[in-house]
This record gives C-alpha cells, structure tokens and sequence, in this order.
C-alpha cells in the first residue's frame, strides 16, 4: 500500500498554518518549534500567562523561551506588543506567508541585521565620521592577528567550565547547533571566549548568526570568530553592521555577475572583494557598477579577474564617485574621437586612390 490516511479521535485542536509546517518549521530547532506549538495553543485560549509557566511546560528555562521568541521574531513568524510605557504585554503569532523561494536564509539575516543598523542613532554614526575625518591620514592601523590556539590543561579546562558565561554559552551553542558539544567544539568555545576575549554578547551574536545561515560546524565559527578578531570587531553592533555590509554586498555581486549556482563567493573571490573595499575603498554602488560593465562587455565570460581590471584603473584614476566615472568616460570618449576621424580619412584616402587607379587602368585599355 503506497498512500495511507491520517485521522484523529481528538476533539479538541490548535490550529498551525500550512506555512509554518512546509516553510518554515524544517530549518528551526525542535525546542523552537516546541515553544511555537505551545504559543499556538496559549493563543487559541487566550488566556494570560507568564514566561516562568512556559519554561516549567516546556521543562526548559526561561532565558530558553526567550532565546525561543527571538528567533521566531527573526524569522517574521511572531511579534511582540508593547503598552504606552513601551513593556511587553503580549505574543502576536503573525499571518504567515509562503517565502521568496530564491531568497536564502544566509539573505534573511542579512535583512534583519539591516534592519537592525537602520535603528543605530545618528549620534553614533556622526561619531563614527569625525572619528574618521579627525584621524591623522599618515596613521595606518596595524593589522590584528587573531592568536594561536591553545589546548587547556584538565585544571584550567575544570575551572572555565565552572565559569556561569561559559556555562551559559554551552547551552547556547547547543540549542543552535542542536546537538551536545564533542570535547573539540567546547575546546574552541573556550578558545573565542577566553583568548580571543569575545564578550558574552558577541558570542551569543556570533552562534546566532551561524545557526541562521546553516553554518553551524565549529571549524566555520570559529573562523568566522577569527575573522572578526583580525577586523577588529569587539561588540554585537560592529558584528551585526560587518555582516550587513559584506553579506549583502557578495550576494549583489554573484547575483549581478550572473552567478546564481551558490551564495558565496570562493575564498579567491574574497580576497578580490576586500582588495576592492579596504584597499582602495569603494563604495559598493561603485562595485556593482564595475559588475555591471563586466557583464555587459563579457556577458557569457565576466568573472572576478575582469571586475578587478576595471576597478584597479579606476582606482589608479582617483575614482571616487559615479561622477568621476562618467567624467572618466567622457575624457576617453574625445580622446578616442580624433582616432576615429583619422581613421576614417585614412581609409577614405585609400578608397580615393583605388579608383584613381582603376580610372587610369580603364582609360588605359
């Protein structure tokens, strides 16, 4: 028998949206998923309840729960309600809807971490600029390099874990990862925590942003961690506006280069990316302008070497805007005009002489 029935004897039902099962329940971690069930239920009987009756249901706690409603919130699946004095008073379950099939879940952090620099206040980033323009332009900032590992003695490794952060970050990364830590995964928690001097927010941060785009085998983390050390990256914001600006901008330029077979650029690609933005610091209007070009001359054949033929002589031509650029292409545009017009002379002239000639033959015979 190929096909079976599936009923219920149950009278009693909480309704779940078809789109939260196909779409949206598959990626989630079962304990999220759990804690969603049981909203579903909590709001079809509309009765209130506190966080504490929800982890004591759940047998979780509730920094867990909390932990819980976060993502969902990430993944537009809940919000929260606020009173006039801007607390929490309530859980909204949202109306779901079938997601943009070609937008990944690497894209999906991407908007809510944008959404989250768009809230940054003006203040900070008006800091940042005279922080910027006030630094003196001989002063180079000396490139980090994030520190060896080093395997802790069974003390050491007995005290850390009697640490409450390093306890805590434990559970976290096990409900991301959904899985127990091996004695290697704790090795390099301890590692990013206690020698790269991470905080305990940007930990949190950084196996959140992991998990979310399925990148979740400690290797990866830990070089993500590695990367952010070297960038000088200290705090949640920092990390939260890198991964906005890069992720967003390698998706735009795969995306633009006609590269849809995967959502990252290869390491080689990567390093021509950061050429391009810290070396000689072009903005990413300008980036894509130079992808465009490339695709439009080479359209079967565009690839990362050519994008860099393109910005390296722009770069050599103090571009710095798109003003510049079309600025650049007028100079190059008169410059190539009297070629043209000579040209065309030359091969006007040698028209003219062919039918001299050819007058001459005839008159000839």
């Amino acid at each position: 028998m190929d096909t079976i029935n599936i009923a219920s004897e149950e009278d009693s039902y909480t309704s779940i949206s078809n789109n939260f099962i196909k779409y949206y329940m598959t990626d989630a971690n079962g304990d999220f998923v759990k804690l969603y069930l049981y909203l579903s239920m909590l709001s079809a009987a509309a009765e209130p309840i506190s966080f504490s009756k929800i982890a004591d249901h759940l047998n979780c706690t509730e920094k867990d729960v909390c932990r819980g409603i976060k993502y969902w919130i990430k993944q537009d699946v809940l919000r929260l309600s606020y009173n006039d004095k801007k607390e929490v008073t309530g859980i909204i379950l949202k109306t779901l809807k079938k997601p943009d099939m070609d937008i990944t879940s690497e894209l999906k952090v991407v908007d809510f971490t944008l959404a989250q620099s768009v809230r940054k206040s003006t203040q900070k980033e008006e800091s940042k600029e005279i922080e910027e323009i006030t630094k003196p332009a001989d002063v180079q900032t000396e490139a980090l390099k994030a520190p060896r590992k080093k395997q802790p003695s069974p003390e050491d490794l007995s005290g850390m874990l009697r640490d409450p952060e390093i306890h805590d970050l434990i559970n976290e990364a096990t409900a991301y990862c959904n899985r127990e830590l091996a004695q290697k995964e704790l090795n390099s928690l301890i590692y990013i925590k206690d020698q790269l001097g991470f905080s305990f927010d940007l930990c949190e941060y950084l196996l959140e942003y992991c998990a979310e785009i399925k990148k979740t085998s400690f290797s990866y983390i830990e070089k993500v961690a590695k990367n952010w050390y070297e960038e000088g990256i200290s705090n949640r914001d920092e990390a939260e506006e890198y991964s906005t600006r890069y992720l967003t901008l390698y998706s735009r330029i795969l995306k633009t280069l006609g590269i849809t077979s995967r959502f990252s650029p290869a390491p080689v690609e990567k390093k021509f990316i950061d050429t391009w933005t810290r070396d000689y610091g072009f903005s990413d209007t300008i980036i894509i302008e130079a992808c465009n070009r490339a695709i439009t001359s080479k359209p079967h054949d565009a690839n990362f070497p050519y994008v860099n033929g393109i910005l390296e002589k722009w770069y050599k031509n103090n571009v710095h805007s798109l003003s510049d650029i079309a600025a650049l292409d007028e100079s190059h545009a008169k410059n190539s005009k009297p070629a043209s017009r000579q040209t065309a002379e030359t091969k006007k002239s040698k028209t003219d002489k062919l039918r001299q000639l050819e007058q001459f033959y005839l008159n000839e015979g």
